[in-house]
């Protein structure tokens, strides 16, 4: 059956070797956010060799969201580790009865790792889409472009910040912590999180904007000569 596919894995230096606190760190930190979120799944996810792991997506939308939730988890935990995320679809062979589910196989799966690949040869791109349509995956492939170019150009020093800012209003964080209120709001302008969060939003959105326009295509009557 064609279904949509995840695959995560830890970005590492070109060269360098995972660490096996970090690769335990990783499995960690994925059990940890995948048995909530088992309505987001086809399947279970699998570890593949401990460092990665994939699953069959219940839907594109399912995927991008668990793209995020993952994003910010690493964000609240001070990023131990950058990820790396391959959504694409293609045929996989699932067993009828899900509980028997060991892992996913077929050829979407092996065109998955051709494409994780492409992320593991590239200095610095951490997603890349290939769904169906081409003009689709190549439009969320620039979006998570900006997305990358905002999340990634903060320090390690901004990880914390960043990620209460995500969560609440810039004057609750200054209260809380008793800082000044125009110092967190230019902490809130120089870390671009609107453009975070507006990029976040267009991604999400996209796969409603997909069907929308298809149901228009279809719905659309012939020229009358």
């Amino acid at each position: 059956m064609d279904c949509y596919i995840l695959w995560v894995e830890i970005k590492k230096k070109k060269g360098a070797r995972l660490d096996p606190a970090e690769i335990k760190q990783f499995i960690i930190f994925i059990e940890g956010i995948i048995p909530s979120r088992r309505d987001m799944l086809y399947s279970n996810a699998t570890f593949n060799l401990h460092k990665e792991f994939h699953c069959a997506l219940a839907s594109l939308k399912a995927g991008l969201e668990l793209v995020f939730i993952m994003e910010e988890a690493c964000l609240l935990r001070e990023k131990p580790f950058s990820l790396q995320y391959v959504i694409s679809y293609g045929d996989i062979e699932v067993p009828r009865r899900k509980s028997m589910f060991r892992g996913i196989v077929g050829t979407g799966l092996a065109h998955a790792d051709v494409l994780m690949q492409r992320l593991r040869d590239s200095k610095t791109d951490r997603f890349y889409v290939s769904i169906r349509d081409l003009e689709e995956s190549e439009f969320l492939r620039k979006l998570f472009g900006f997305y990358q170019s905002i999340s990634d150009a903060w320090r390690p020093a901004d990880y914390k910040l960043a990620a209460e800012l995500l969560l609440f209003d810039y004057k609750f964080i200054a209260k809380s912590t008793d800082k000044d209120i125009s110092g967190v709001w230019r902490r809130h302008k120089s870390l671009n999180i609107r453009g975070y969060q507006t990029i976040k939003d267009l991604i999400l959105k996209t796969p409603d904007l997909i069907i929308k326009k298809k149901k228009s295509w279809s719905n659309e009557q012939p020229p009358a000569f």
